[in-house]
């Protein structure tokens, strides 16, 4: 804004500058257009005057010998000849006349003669008209004289000058006033044309040319003075993208910028004349919309998740946007901007806490909800600080022989405030309020310092599964973060198993398969957890380097009353061995679903059947026997 300022402050100088010289040299030049006109005038004057009177003298001696006339008529026209020309030698007023090229010299030369013709004028009657003649033929040389003066002054080479130099200064003061006006109408222009961009950049986000905070304040008051003047509701969206900073991270800022785009052009395509689009910031926007119903609301949030969820073609791979939205009503959940601003935040916190993004409308409660969560993230850090948290190890084993293969580290927590918290809660406080991280980080080396203690006590063959987070895995941190936490526990990197979902692992293909190969070149295991929930994961399985696909509990559930989840799984595990993949089962809960999984050809399974989720300490005796208890029925 210093720079535009600057520049208008320059271009309003600058237009100034040349109008007042345009103005100064056009009174200039009309000064010297009157000074000219006036001398012309004056010198035409006087010359014609000069005539006059040498003509009225010689009429009069024409008179005198024709007797029409006396002596003293002569003397009188003899007399005013003589006035003038003796004011015509003096007088500053006469000065332009004397400058006249042979002007002076004249009329010296002619007051001499008047002196001369002094005493025969006074002694000419009537009766001498031989000395009337002889003086006209005298006067007759002087009238010739003063009639080409005089002609020269109204139309002589002189005059022509004169008259040229007045057209040329007219010229040029009509062009000093064309510039002024041009200047002006310039000025004017630039000024209108920078203040609109003024405007508009003062209320126009620059990348997306969306409305920005301050004028979407505008359009909110306005739309809330409508509905309440016209009795109709009006829709709050807020609108945020899932992991936006891990693409900026990753990706680069300009796929970043990019992806704002294409938001802000989906969100304005979908919402057409319903409503307005305004980007508050980062990667948070919000859509108004007028409505008659609820139900309308709830179809356009829908409409903008769909559109925003399409994918977006990059040049080394697609990107898919997780959207969450939050909707807020007018007047239903408030009548001022701050309520309904904070309620439709309040449903899209709840909104991005559901898998895979989704819509959510506000309702009463979720305030106090919020604030639980807001406060069981400054208890969890408390917790993840002071190594409150534990870890339980659910068993994953061969079907075949039932000897365990690895364990799954899960996540608990015992709250002094809030008990016994969810792991999902737990997990999805952790991601919205920027501690998924340092809880990822704490799992990964607690894990590994257990699967050390239990390989130095004998158990080198044993693995141990840990569960990635998603902000972590998108921030392209993960092979790092891998690396220092098995240097750092001593733990070998084919002893470690990362499980990461298929929606992690399919946000940023190119992203993704970069992150992949960096873990497997460590030698870490690589498996694609909750497998078949995506909607796009066999299109891109084939491009993701795992080891080991995990059937979601989902499908296992129905194996024994579904046939159709019976062939789905039986697909599944004919591709992973096609890829050379193993595959284990999640959620076996029944002997029938053990055994179909074994009839299919599945390696490896875990459930509540095989092994309850437990402590390191009652891990120790399972390692010992190496025989649960379900083996007798195998």
């Amino acid at each position: 804004m210093t720079v535009t300022k600057l520049k208008l402050l320059l271009l309003t100088g600058i237009a100034l500058l040349f109008g007042f010289s345009s103005l100064y040299s056009y009174h200039r030049d009309l000064e010297v257009v009157r000074y000219v006109s006036a001398t012309i005038k004056a010198i035409g004057w006087a010359s014609s005057e000069l005539e006059t009177e040498t003509l009225k003298f010689d009429h009069a001696l024409s008179e005198l010998v024709a007797g029409t006339s006396d002596e003293a008529n002569l003397q009188l026209r003899f007399e005013l000849l003589w006035s003038r020309v003796d004011i015509l030698l003096q007088g500053e007023e006469n000065q332009p006349l004397r400058e006249q090229p042979g002007m002076l010299p004249l009329l010296q030369r002619f007051r001499t003669q008047l002196e001369r013709w002094e005493q025969p004028v006074y002694g000419l009657t009537a009766a001498d008209r031989a000395g009337i003649l002889a003086l006209q033929q005298e006067v007759a040389a002087y009238r010739t004289l003063t009639r080409e003066i005089n002609v020269e002054s109204f139309s002589g080479a002189n005059v022509w000058q004169q008259l040229n130099i007045i057209q040329d200064i007219r010229l040029r003061s009509m062009l000093y006033l064309a510039g002024l006006f041009s200047s002006g109408g310039l000025m004017l222009w630039m000024l209108v044309r920078e203040n609109r961009r003024n405007r508009h950049l003062a209320y126009h986000d620059m990348l997306t040319g969306l409305p920005n905070r301050m004028f979407f304040y505008q359009l909110m008051g306005d739309a809330m003075a409508a509905a309440q003047k016209e009795r109709h509701r009006i829709a709050v969206h807020m609108v945020d993208l899932n992991e936006f900073k891990a693409i900026n991270d990753s990706l680069g800022h300009e796929v970043g910028d990019r992806l704002l785009r294409m938001v802000a052009a989906r969100l304005r395509q979908t919402i057409g004349d319903h409503g307005q689009v305004a980007r508050l910031g980062g990667d948070e926007f919000v859509v108004i919309q007028r409505l008659a119903e609820v139900v309308e609301a709830e179809q356009m949030a829908q409409r903008l998740w769909r559109s925003l969820s399409r994918e977006i073609r990059l040049n080394d791979g697609c990107l898919s946007p997780m959207a969450c939205i939050g909707t807020s009503l007018y007047p239903d959940h408030g009548t001022t901007m701050p309520e309904l601003l904070s309620h439709a935040d309040t449903a899209m916190y709840y909104a991005k806490n559901q898998s895979q993004g989704a819509v959510q409308l506000f309702e009463p409660g979720m305030n106090e909800q919020r604030l639980r969560s807001q406060k069981m993230a400054v208890a969890l850090q408390a917790a993840i600080e002071k190594d409150e948290l534990v870890l339980h190890y659910q068993p994953i084993f061969h079907l075949g022989t039932g000897r365990i293969e690895s364990l799954e580290a899960l996540l608990r927590w015992q709250s002094p405030e809030f008990g016994r918290v969810c792991p999902l809660e737990l997990i999805a406080v952790a991601e919205h309020h920027g501690l998924a991280r340092a809880l990822n980080e704490w799992v990964l080396y607690r894990a590994c310092r257990q699967l050390r203690q239990w390989q130095l006590a004998g158990f080198g063959w044993l693995k141990i599964n840990v569960n990635i987070s998603p902000s972590i895995f998108m921030r392209g941190e993960l092979a790092e973060a891998v690396g220092k936490a098995l240097l750092v526990t001593g733990v070998g990197a084919d002893a470690l198993v990362l499980e990461i979902t298929e929606d992690t692992s399919l946000w940023d293909t190119a992203g993704s398969i970069d992150t992949l190969h960096e873990l497997r070149r460590l030698g870490v295991e690589i498996a694609l957890d909750d497998f078949g929930t995506g909607y796009s994961s066999f299109s891109h399985l084939r491009q993701l380097p795992v080891n080991k696909l995990k059937i979601d509990k989902s499908f296992v559930a129905d194996l024994s009353t579904d046939g159709r989840a019976v062939s789905l799984v039986k697909t599944i595990i004919d591709l992973a061995r096609s890829l050379e993949m193993s595959v284990t089962a999640e959620g076996i809960e029944q002997a029938e679903q053990q055994q179909r999984l074994q009839q299919l050809g599945c390696e490896l399974g875990q459930g509540y059947l095989l092994a309850r989720p437990m402590p390191a300490e009652e891990v120790a005796d399972w390692l010992v026997n190496d025989c649960p208890p379900y083996s007798e029925s195998v």
